[in-house]
């Protein structure tokens, strides 16, 4: 209780200390308000704000990794690739020494005292979210001005922000038809290596085919030795047989015969004897005769053996022809796979150097083609020129004065209670 009835006092003497000091109060106020409508409507001189708007095609907040190809496509995107430019890029390039120079001296800015560094503090740039668009401000007391430098700023900057992009443009196809003139000189290199080997005697076709010839002749030679020796097993099976059979077949054979049937003995026998004709026809004798079939089969048997001798001679012919047929055969195949060799590293090579010199080409193609539109999508265009503007942004006169109001009443209350405590610490002491 005690403390709450403490209070409303205190309470009570702050407000009949305001309401002693009214006077004072109200004169700071005013006085604090005149000197605010004195120093915005007479004093203070406006301030203008020219806008132009400018419109980027290709802006990111942070520069992000392009996807890129592989190998040597890779390398030439990279090559070819124009940077994407960040929001910060653009203001340094906007408050970039050279243009701001260059806009000085374009609207004689030299001459009234201003310099690049003046001439920077006047400029913010601001973008709009989620659009593309970036505002260039430009604050002066003088309208016209104010909207002259953001003309010619925005124009030098789109100057500038399209030259940086043609040169890097330039940088990029000078340097890739460079490179493509060395790889040309390659590709011209190993195409003459290749005809070269292509003209060396004895090229893999010839080998190949040699080698295919060889081939039918090893399997020529050997069905022949395969036949020679069947031959050879028939042939001796028939010697066997035959020579068993020759041992089974007598050289003469004894035959019964009447002097009758051999006209020389029955002459003999009538010179010696006294028998008649008839008796001497009647008497039989033995006698030995050549066995023919004996001779024919000796005879074949011999022939049997000459074959055999011709065929085995024909099997060691076959087996010198095949083994030297075969040491060629291994000596065209080991050549042929050196040619296969030394012709595939040289094809590779012409792929490669030709592969890379089309890769060249290719993309000094699509650069001939595509970069006028490379530079429109990096480049810059002015969506909106500054005009002069028609109201001042600042002094904000209304804004001025009410808050010198406020401000004087808060000096006047400061200055009511330290003039009573000034009063009543002097009445203590």
């Amino acid at each position: 209780m005690e403390q709450n009835q403490y209070d409303e006092i205190s309470l009570r003497e702050l407000i009949e200390v305001l309401l002693r000091q009214k006077k004072l109060i109200i004169g700071v106020t005013v006085v604090c308000v005149l000197a605010a409508f004195v120093l915005s409507f007479f004093v203070m001189e406006p301030v203008y704000e020219a806008k132009t708007v400018l419109m980027a095609s290709n802006i990111t907040d942070r520069i992000t990794p392009k996807q890129r190809g592989e190998g040597i496509e890779g390398i030439l995107d990279a090559v070819a690739e124009i940077p994407d430019l960040t929001i910060e890029t653009y203001k340094e390039q906007l408050k970039n020494p050279v243009i701001l120079q260059q806009t000085v001296k374009e609207l004689g800015l030299d001459k009234k005292g201003m310099t690049r560094l003046g001439l920077a503090a006047m400029i913010d740039l601001e973008t709009i979210k989620d659009t593309n668009l970036i505002q260039i401000k430009v604050k002066n007391t003088d309208k016209k001005l104010a909207a002259d430098i953001a003309n010619t700023l925005s124009k030098k900057f789109v100057n500038r922000i399209a030259s940086r992009a043609k040169a890097q443009a330039d940088k990029s196809s000078d340097s890739l038809e460079g490179q493509k003139d060395v790889q040309k000189e390659k590709l011209d290199n190993v195409l003459i290596e290749y005809k070269n080997l292509l003209a060396q005697p004895k090229g893999a076709k010839e080998l190949e085919a040699e080698i295919n010839s060889n081939i039918l002749l090893v399997t020529d030679y050997k069905t022949k030795l395969t036949d020679e020796t069947v031959n050879e097993h028939q042939l001796r099976a028939k010697i066997t047989r035959a020579e068993a059979e020759l041992k089974t077949t007598p050289e003469k054979v004894a035959l019964k015969k009447s002097l009758s049937d051999d006209p020389y003995m029955s002459q003999v026998a009538k010179e010696n004897s006294s028998q008649s004709s008839s008796d001497l026809f009647r008497v039989a004798i033995e006698v030995e005769e050549k066995n023919e079939n004996y001779y024919t089969l000796k005879d074949v048997l011999s022939n049997f053996k000459i074959e055999l001798s011709e065929s085995i001679a024909k099997q060691e012919n076959l087996k010198k022809a095949i083994s030297k047929a075969e040491n060629e055969l291994e000596k065209l195949q080991g050549a042929f796979a050196q040619k296969q060799y030394e012709q595939q590293i040289i094809t590779n090579k012409v792929d490669l150097a030709q592969s890379t010199y089309d890769a060249f080409n290719k993309k000094l193609e699509e650069i001939s083609i595509a970069q006028s539109s490379i530079l429109e999508d990096v480049n810059i265009i002015i969506e909106t020129p500054a005009l002069e503007p028609i109201q001042p942004i600042s002094p904000n006169k209304k804004l001025n004065v009410s808050i010198a109001g406020v401000l004087g009443i808060m000096i006047g209350v400061f200055l009511a209670l330290f003039r009573e405590y000034w009063k009543k610490s002097a009445i203590t002491n």
